[in-house]
């Protein structure tokens, strides 16, 4: 080639050949889309610092590893419905490789001191959601609540309504009623006890 001469790539159809092909292995790009109903929520904290992508491995096998937000496009992809974006993530041990499946986690900020209770605690009714809460004397009160956001889809943040500390019944609503007297058991998440009502204490 002469200086002044074009040259095309192998992909530009000007009978070019691909030589080499750079993969980068860290930090890793992670490619994922955004809803477009989610869109108005996303743009409310873009460009803060709590902004993050996480990064993990569909079995679970990798820890999970936090990053930051490449990039956001500005156009909502036809027919799909969603917005594509990007993560960078640092990949030090290689343990992310590329064109690899994984699962991704958009945080957009931190709640701090928030209220969770397992995500089944909270019923809807005709008057909205509500929770049903132990009161010292083991009867239930009926107790109107703001549901916020999920937590990894087992754990449920409420804005308004609970208090840190307050018993809270988790399994067996459908038997219950305002006044009825319960008798509460430990919550556990994998497998729950039987015959009776389960309460789990509000988490910070």
């Amino acid at each position: 080639m002469d200086v002044g001469n074009v040259v095309t790539g192998g992909n530009g159809g000007g009978g070019g050949a691909v030589l080499l092909t750079i993969q980068g292995l860290d930090p890793i790009y992670t490619d994922f889309t955004v809803s477009e109903t989610d869109l108005p929520l996303v743009r409310r904290y873009l460009g803060g610092l709590n902004v993050k992508v996480e990064t993990r491995s569909p079995d679970g096998s990798t820890p999970p590893r936090m990053g930051d937000l490449y990039f956001i496009d500005t156009s909502v992809q036809p027919g799909a419905g969603t917005v594509k974006a990007r993560g960078v993530t640092p990949n030090p041990d290689h343990a992310f490789w590329p064109s690899e499946f994984v699962r991704v986690r958009f945080i957009l900020d931190k709640l701090k001191d928030a209220n969770l209770v397992p995500s089944q605690t909270v019923q809807i009714s005709q008057s909205g959601p509500f929770v049903f809460v132990v009161k010292p004397d083991n009867t239930v009160d009926l107790r109107q609540v703001k549901p916020g956001q999920r937590q990894d889809g087992d754990t449920q943040v409420i804005e308004d309504g609970l208090k840190a500390g307050e018993t809270v019944v988790v399994t067996g609503q459908l038997a219950l009623a305002p006044g009825t007297k319960v008798e509460p058991k430990p919550y556990n998440p994998p497998s729950p006890p039987s015959g009776g009502q389960v309460a789990a204490k509000v988490s910070m």
